[in-house]
């Protein structure tokens, strides 16, 4: 038996495959020694989650049968990075203006019981894909600036450009992106037909006004329903996005008739960013939070492989996020590299003591020096607004957008 040592994309190991290396260090990750035999489910979620690629070791005749099958295989992609993210950074904000804009009058038009503009929804949409298709980490970026007295509006639409970033991630096509988008867009379309008091409540719901809340995917799909210009795609998200994985969630589903893939990305996106954003209720957690409580609710609330590509996607320190450094200042992740998932190219904002600094762009790969000779290391992810930093303010002074 002639063995031979391949490279295998973790989106296509199984049980019983024998890895001999890692496209990163195995210190990085925890699985109990170096060169194994993959022998449960749990291992080839860590693999999933930590690593993009590794190399197995594998009979030569086996491994001419598994070519063949994992050449038909999709593999996830990195993000397009097209265009400089400060080249992309005004024609983003422009985008994003005007999609907030637009997603805060179809919100209050909704309310009063006029008619969708799904024309101009699907225009708003088809403008993120472009940018997102130039270079993700600009709109990344913007989805971080957040306004409370609009939170379901501009969730929406956060969802909706999460949600196109995660469909181009895992190779959708431009129809399927724009899919993806309106499904974002729309998915708590419900909450306008809630009584403000509770939507916009500053404390926890008691028990009976969550009962009132979780109506929304019932009153959302009756807003749809009979709306032939809308997609069965669309009206099943929002009818099913609060379904778990498990089973459990709402509303009761007595058919168990399993959500769509669509509709699972989207359960996953919105739980996101509801935990990464202040809430009329609650504050916010910092990006990685959020992806340990996703990883944690794998296959219970959340499908576990979806979890794991939207983990690999955003990466620990996703674009846009805030980090502190080693010498206590203040940074924005620009973006990552997927084979150093722990070392992104960081914006310098702010010193130790929470000041602007003029921006200085470091990547961590390249192992920089702070002023005073240390090399640059990342210590914490920081929930938005962390250290009293405005990233709108920021870009508007320091990008001209």
């Amino acid at each position: 038996m002639a063995l031979i040592k391949v490279k295998v994309p973790t989106d296509s190991i199984d049980i019983g495959m024998f890895v001999v290396e890692l496209d990163r260090p195995w210190i990085d990750v925890p699985v109990p020694f170096q060169k194994f035999e993959i022998t449960t489910e749990r291992e080839l979620k860590v693999l999933s989650e930590y690593c993009k690629y590794v190399h197995i070791e594998i009979d030569a005749f086996l491994w001419e049968k598994k070519k063949q099958e994992l050449s038909k295989h999709t593999s996830t992609s990195t993000l397009p990075e097209n265009t400089p993210i400060h080249h992309e950074l005004p024609r983003a904000s422009s985008t994003y203006q005007s999609a907030k804009e637009f997603t805060i009058e179809l919100f209050e038009t909704t309310k009063l019981g006029l008619e969708l503009d799904l024309e101009h929804s699907k225009q708003v949409i088809n403008n993120c894909i472009t940018s997102i298709l130039s270079n993700a980490n600009a709109l990344f970026w913007l989805t971080r600036i957040k306004d409370r007295n609009h939170y379901t509006a501009e969730h929406s639409l956060r969802v909706a450009i999460l949600a196109i970033a995660f469909g181009k991630y895992l190779g959708f096509d431009r129809k399927q992106l724009e899919l993806l988008g309106l499904c974002g867009l729309l998915h708590d379309l419900g909450q306008t037909q809630l009584p403000e008091d509770i939507v916009n409540k500053a404390g926890p719901l008691n028990e009976a006004e969550y009962r009132v809340m979780q109506k929304h995917t019932l009153l959302g799909h009756e807003l749809v329903i009979h709306d032939n210009e809308i997609s069965s795609a669309v009206k099943e998200v929002i009818l099913n996005h609060h379904i778990h994985f498990d089973g459990k969630g709402y509303p009761k589903n007595p058919a168990e008739v399993a959500p769509s893939q669509i509709c699972r990305m989207i359960s996953i996106i919105d739980a996101y960013d509801a935990i990464t954003s202040e809430s009329p209720y609650k504050l916010s957690k910092s990006p990685r939070e959020a992806l340990k409580i996703l990883f944690d609710q794998r296959d219970k609330q959340f499908d576990g492989k979806l979890v794991g590509k939207f983990i690999q996607m955003m990466g620990i320190y996703p674009p846009g996020s805030l980090v502190r450094m080693s010498n206590g200042e203040v940074g924005i992740v620009i973006s990552t590299d997927k084979k150093h998932k722990l070392l992104p190219k960081v914006e310098l904002v702010q010193d130790r003591h929470g000041r602007l600094k003029r921006s200085v762009i470091i990547d961590l790969k390249k192992n920089p020096k702070d002023p005073s000779g240390n090399a640059y290391k990342i210590t914490a992810s920081m929930p938005d607004g962390s250290m009293g930093f405005d990233m709108r303010q920021y870009i508007q002074t320091t990008h001209q957008c």
